[in-house]
């Protein structure tokens, strides 16, 4: 075909299609490149690494197939890393507990090589503003190499990093004024009446615009459903609690393509790359329901350059907003296109027209119909849509409350009780929500108490086996989250979807810090959490410090 055809896990197809396209020369459409199921990436594989471009230059030289895999250790010490940062903060308020502003500074180290980790920043300032009223802000940031791997996007990109600093000052904040925890946020959480708000944040297209939420509701959801402490037992039991706001759906539109066959199966092609997140599901269901089609019979392929134009990447929880808006246009559109065929064939107006069970009818008049089968030509039919709205951006919400029992001999912690309360907008699949939250507050908890890469004295990485390299699995989560939704209308785009692949895991390190610190306060009144992860040596040198 004169042309090379690449298999990789990436979340970027387009992305290493083009880099690909770069090095060897070719033309962009001669590069196929096919994701066809990531599985984990949350990020890293947002990338494009040097080994996807090399390997396929080495198979264009030489004419040949080609094939490259990582060992683990191998894996570790190139995958980009992320979450490196130290950030200091001070927070401002009246004596009534008002906020006035922030002011700091974060130093954030990006490795070896500025990859895309040096992005980062500016969504790590984003999020420091969470669900608050924030009249002033002044953030310096300060880019720094070092020779550590270099870092890139891990579920959150910089998200759970902005709302651990708020969240934990806002504690702080509440501690130096004698206030309760949640009485303070109350008094400073972003009303519903005062939606859409404008932050002032000049991010992104058309900055930081919170296009709905009701937040003080959240909060007292999480308040009300994570109850009181129960009996110590031998242990320090604390209580916690965060609530954050997530930017989704960034960046330029997605496309989607619909081809309706003669036989009457739906395809519908995507430019993302699912991982486990279901987006086949969810493009299907979107796309049956606007076309009016069973859904036994829609068929979703994705991860395919050849299919679509181009997409930009699967990330920052923008699939179900962008993708999903893409396929209701490609699906609403084959459905005008079948209507328009239905009236010539009925000789009556489209408008009047209505497909059900497989067939195009009256509305009203049953008798009258044709099966849609039957307006298929034989060469089948195809509509291709974007959607690609000027202010992209919807913010989903929540507020998480956890309490923990803290072993003062040993410094582990048990999660004793979870709660998320949270607010994505219009649930597409309520199942495939609760898993993306579930999923999200155990990633959430690797880095609130498990996850850190380590190196020695020259930068050599340490932790690249899961033997020395910590990672949250079943027996880590011995309490499954309890679940509560809202949703609260969007007009930010047409169906009123809002993400939810990261809202899981953004406030689990606060929450949790939280919760631990209130423990630990009984012994130590004075003692505070301010690093993750917080590890049992961690809390056992509070203890006895």
């Amino acid at each position: 075909t004169g042309g090379l055809k690449v298999w990789t896990s990436t979340q970027s197809i387009f992305g290493v299609r083009n880099a690909i396209a770069s090095v060897t020369g070719l033309p962009e459409e001669k590069v196929r490149v096919i994701a066809e199921d990531v599985g984990g990436g949350f990020g890293a594989k947002g990338m494009v690494f040097p080994e996807e471009v090399l390997t396929a230059l080495v198979a264009w030289r030489l004419k040949k197939a080609a094939t490259w895999t990582a060992g683990r250790s191998e894996d570790g010490a190139t995958t980009a890393q992320a979450h490196g940062s130290a950030i200091d903060l001070e927070i401002a308020a009246d004596r009534n507990g008002k906020l006035r502003g922030l002011r700091g500074r974060i130093v954030h180290d990006v490795g070896a090589y500025a990859g895309s980790g040096a992005g980062q920043p500016g969504i790590i300032i984003g999020h420091m503003i969470s669900a608050y009223v924030l009249p002033a802000m002044d953030i310096e940031a300060v880019l720094v190499y070092t020779n550590t791997c270099p870092t890139g996007f891990i579920r959150g990109g910089g998200r759970p990093l902005g709302n651990y600093a708020i969240e934990r000052a806002v504690d702080a904040l509440a501690t130096e004024l004698k206030m309760d925890r949640v009485e303070l946020r109350r008094r400073n959480l972003i009303a519903p009446e005062q939606m859409p708000y404008t932050t002032g944040l000049p991010a992104g297209r058309g900055g930081y615009v919170y296009d709905s939420g009701d937040y003080p509701k959240l909060l007292d959801l999480a308040v009300e459903e994570i109850g009181t402490k129960p009996a110590a037992n031998g242990k320090l039991i604390g209580i916690g609690l965060a609530c954050c706001v997530e930017s989704t759906a960034f960046g330029r539109g997605e496309p989607a393509k619909v081809r309706l066959e003669k036989d009457g199966i739906a395809h519908v092609y995507i430019g993302s790359t699912p991982g486990g997140q279901g987006h086949e599901t969810m493009a299907a269901l979107v796309a049956a329901d606007r076309l009016g089609w069973p859904f036994d019979k829609i068929k979703v392929t994705a991860g395919d350059t050849a299919n679509v134009p181009f997409a930009l990447l699967t990330a920052g929880s923008r699939s179900a907003v962008q993708v999903g808006n893409a396929a209701s246009r490609a699906a609403t559109a084959m459905r005008r296109q079948l209507l328009d065929r239905g009236a010539e064939v009925l000789e009556a107006d489209a408008q009047d027209l209505v497909i059900e069970d497989g067939a195009i009818t009256v509305r009203g008049t049953p008798a009258r119909r044709v099966p849609v089968t039957d307006v298929i030509p034989d060469e089948g039919l195809e509509v291709l849509e974007t959607f690609d709205p000027a202010r992209p951006n919807t913010f989903s919400s929540g507020c998480h409350a956890a309490i923990v029992a803290v072993d003062p001999d040993t410094g582990h912690v048990d999660v004793l009780r979870y709660v998320i309360a949270h607010d994505t907008g219009k649930t597409i699949n309520p199942l495939t929500l609760d898993g993306q939250l579930i999923g999200g507050y155990a990633h959430g908890l690797g880095y609130a108490m498990y996850e850190s890469v380590m190196y020695d004295a020259d930068g050599t990485p340490k932790s690249t086996s899961f033997l020395d390299y910590t990672i949250v699995s079943t027996g880590e989560v011995t309490s499954t989250p309890i679940l509560t939704h809202i949703e609260t209308p969007t007009d930010s785009n047409p169906e009123g979807f809002k993400g939810a692949g990261e809202s899981g895991t953004i406030p689990v390190p606060a929450a949790i810090s939280a919760a631990v610190e209130d423990a630990i306060r009984q012994r130590k009144p004075d003692a505070v959490v301010d690093r993750i992860p917080i590890t049992p040596d961690r809390i056992v040198e509070l203890l006895s410090s």
